[in-house]
């Protein structure tokens, strides 16, 4: 085997071995600290991360559907998250991690959040959308078109003090929004092209919980079903989308 197999066998073996012990925070903590190789190694970050926990004054539960890995944002968001919050606090909120669904998805996390189970959610706002509609409104097609106009939106004054003051209202903060690029069209295979809206007329369309984008896409003559995203592959299969 090589050196580099090795290696890497021995991190999943360690991270693995934390994330069962129900170390999760502290697994991604070693993995962010590339010292997975190491069982010593990853053993004291999860002594030092239950020592962190134990210290704190409050604890803060950030929870998203995305693992690890999955893209370059999301992993880097959690880790910088939990370490920005720490600090700028001096230790008295720690942040414990639950990424790639533990806690569900979407909707799901959204309600988690206003029970008060959660403290905070990463989610689209496409699904936190019926639960505080006056954010729907960035969900209209074509409304922000570049990734920068989009940013210069969710942080102009006129967002803040329109939008935010309604979202509040519904018990929720706002505290920051991922660039993660446009909503697109997908088809399953075989399907045909959609090139104009004109072409959606009469598709079985799956979209989120935004009114905004079920009305969209009945203007174009599709048929749009709501279907939360962790159903969807089974929606598909079976053809309800």
């Amino acid at each position: 085997m090589k050196f580099e197999d090795t290696m890497q066998s021995a991190e999943r073996r360690n991270f693995l071995k934390l994330a069962s012990a129900g170390a999760f925070t502290a697994a991604i903590v070693a993995g962010a600290g590339g010292v997975l190789w190491s069982s010593e190694a990853a053993a004291q970050t999860a002594k030092e991360e239950a020592d962190r926990e134990a210290a704190a004054d409050h604890i803060m539960t950030i929870a998203t559907a995305y693992v690890l890995g999955a893209s370059r944002s999301y992993p880097i968001l959690q880790r910088d998250f939990k370490e920005n919050i720490q600090n700028a606090t001096n230790g008295k909120v720690y942040v414990k991690l639950a990424p790639g669904g533990q806690l569900g998805a979407g909707g799901a996390l959204v309600q988690k959040v206003q029970s008060g189970t959660i403290q905070v959610a990463q989610h689209s706002i496409s699904n936190f959308a019926p639960f505080a509609p006056a954010a729907d409104l960035i969900n209209l097609p074509y409304f922000c078109g570049s990734n920068q106009r989009f940013v210069n939106l969710v942080n102009s004054d006129a967002w803040k003090s329109q939008v935010h003051p309604k979202v509040e209202e519904k018990g929720f903060k706002p505290l920051f929004y991922i660039v993660i690029d446009p909503r697109v069209v997908a088809v399953r295979k075989g399907g045909n092209a959609v090139i104009t809206p004109k072409d959606l007329a009469g598709v079985k369309f799956r979209v989120p919980g935004s009114e905004m984008l079920q009305q969209y896409y009945r203007m174009v003559g599709a048929n749009p079903t709501p279907v939360a995203w962790g159903e969807t592959p089974s929606a598909i299969k079976q053809g309800v989308a």
